[in-house]
């Protein structure tokens, strides 16, 4: 069996606030649009480690997941 480093997560993507909001080029939020996990970034800067993305998602996701729940447009 042959190892080879591979790509296993994106580093870059949607832009958003401490709640979860999805935010336009301007940093405006956009209403009704929430995102977490791999879609997500910023959160690690430039690199992260291996598995702390499984935080991230519990947490963020449970996060984006209650505002959405909570969101009346």
């Amino acid at each position: 069996r042959v190892m080879a480093p591979s790509t296993h997560h994106t580093m870059g993507g949607l832009t958003v606030d401490t709640d979860r909001h999805v935010l336009d080029e301007k940093g405006n939020v956009i209403e009704g649009l929430y995102a977490a996990g791999e879609v997500t970034g910023g959160v690690h800067g430039a690199n992260r480690l291996g598995g702390n993305a499984v935080a991230d998602f519990v947490v963020f996701g449970r996060i984006a997941g209650t505002q959405a729940a909570d969101y009346v447009g």
